[in-house]
């Protein structure tokens, strides 16, 4: 494997690891050998590896790293431990798109990333205002960018997502430039829902289409780019 690599390295004149993805029978190999070939690498993926204690091993062996992408089921108890929650990764993701993210709010509290996206959470639109709320209060205070894919959709969830919340909304027409965590291209924002922070940060709320989620935008300064 050490040679293919070097290989490959030598052909493409790039000898960084950007990424590693564990998929399926992943756990049938020596995570030490997989460390000693790859080395350290920015971003982590965890699929279904087939074992619970791999898993676990893959954290510990190639933390510290700027992304990760998780599911609930990647754990025994399908929770995901506080102390990789409280984690200031650039970039967290939970869940995928073909099914569901069992998550409390407690558990959202605690999320320290300054990107995060939820594939298919499990959680009432009351309790997605209550996180607005306490972030209006100062929770998740590194959040720069949120994405929420939820299930249990009601009819007026938008309603009770933004009840109590002083917010204005957005012509469609004007259009607004986010700048993303990392190097990403900036996202154009049209339109949307503005509310405020208690410190003045505003932030602003997208709703997704074909799926039931949302977007939300906080604009630092360093997110802003003048038009």
């Amino acid at each position: 494997m050490q040679e293919w690599l070097k290989q490959l390295q030598n052909v493409f004149n790039y000898h960084k690891i950007n990424h590693i993805h564990f998929s399926e029978h992943s756990s049938q190999f020596d995570i030490d050998d997989i460390k000693e070939v790859f080395g350290n690498t920015n971003e982590v993926k965890i699929e279904d590896t087939g074992c619970y204690v791999f898993n676990q091993m893959i954290l510990q062996k190639f933390f510290p790293f700027e992304k990760l992408r998780i599911k609930t089921t990647n754990f025994p108890d399908t929770r995901i431990p506080k102390k990789i929650l409280v984690q200031n990764f650039v970039d967290l993701e939970i869940g995928d798109i073909f099914g569901t993210t069992s998550m409390i709010l407690d558990e959202l509290l605690l999320i320290n990333s300054k990107k995060f996206d939820i594939e298919g959470l499990q959680m009432s639109a009351k309790q997605i205002n209550k996180f607005i709320r306490l972030w209006q209060k100062g929770s998740n205070p590194h959040m720069e960018y949120l994405s929420i894919t939820y299930e249990n959709v009601e009819e007026g969830d938008q309603e009770v997502i933004m009840r109590g919340i002083d917010h204005q909304v957005i012509p469609a027409d004007q259009k607004r430039k986010f700048k993303p965590t990392g190097n990403g291209m900036p996202d154009v924002i049209e339109g949307g829902i503005d509310f405020f922070r208690m410190d003045g940060v505003k932030a602003t709320i997208q709703w997704g289409r074909p799926f039931p989620s949302l977007e939300m935008f906080v604009w630092f300064d360093h997110c802003v780019i003048e038009a």
